[in-house]
């Protein structure tokens, strides 16, 4: 399915781990996090701001395996970090135990009733990789793009493209065309502007290779460029710290 630019897409994220810093690990993690915890990770919001503006029309959904009585927590999570309003499809933990049939079904469902182009947007730390993976093997023509943002470093489904900061993946959409220079500046400014290092890569997640370049077709005095150098520096400082 094309996706040309301004056209309308789907846009279906994760919650734990892709927008909100959890380090989720277990069920009682998870419901603890999901009451106290409200970091989200530098940049997303502003992300997905530009993407659902770039692209008017655009439906945002986030698809966790948080249960539904946290749902007003997630909700204000959400609004507190200036998420764009979003329909939220969370898992009935009595109901449906395994998490990655739940997921499966939940976006292959929103996927086939899809009439637009669908991004997918998750992270390594579960089961995210493989189920966009099934997901994209269903519907080919449906899915635009699958992003994953590295936790843990493990390998990727073919296909899948990793991302460690909200930058990263905006300059993806720029090379898609469903973002505009501008607005990939917009993005990286607010990964900037997080004041603790935590927003950007916490403890738990590795760091990006030190030749990693989201961009590196851009031209070296380019502003977008620029930025990444700004960024690419607060990301080395990060790492000295963990030494």
């Amino acid at each position: 399915m094309e996706n040309p630019s301004g056209s309308p897409l789907l846009l279906i994220s994760d919650l734990d781990d892709t927008i909100k810093i959890s380090h989720t690990q277990s069920k009682l993690v998870t419901v603890y996090r999901g009451l106290f915890r409200t970091s989200a990770f530098a940049g997303m919001a502003q992300l997905y701001t530009e993407l659902l503006a770039r692209n008017p029309g655009s439906t945002f959904i986030v698809v966790s395996s948080s249960p539904p009585q946290i749902r007003r927590k997630v909700e204000f999570f959400l609004s507190s970090n200036g998420f764009p309003k979003a329909k939220l499809v969370l898992r009935d933990w009595i109901r449906q135990t395994s998490i990655i049939r739940y997921k499966l079904k939940a976006i292959l469902e929103l996927v086939e009733k899809s009439a637009v182009p669908v991004l997918l947007i998750g992270d390594d730390t579960e089961h995210d990789p493989e189920v966009f993976a099934r997901v994209a093997l269903r519907h080919p023509k449906k899915v635009a793009a699958r992003y994953l943002r590295v936790v843990k470093g493990r390998e990727l489904p073919e296909g899948s493209q990793g991302f460690f900061t909200a930058f990263d993946l905006a300059c993806a959409e720029l090379s898609a065309g469903r973002l505009e220079s501008a607005q990939v500046l917009r993005v990286g400014e607010a990964v900037l502007k997080a004041e603790k290092s935590s927003r950007l890569i916490p403890w738990f997640s590795i760091l990006p290779p030190a030749n990693f370049a989201p961009r590196p077709d851009h031209a070296p005095d380019s502003p977008i460029a620029e930025l990444w150098k700004k960024i690419h520096a607060r990301l080395q400082a990060i790492g000295k710290e963990r030494k």
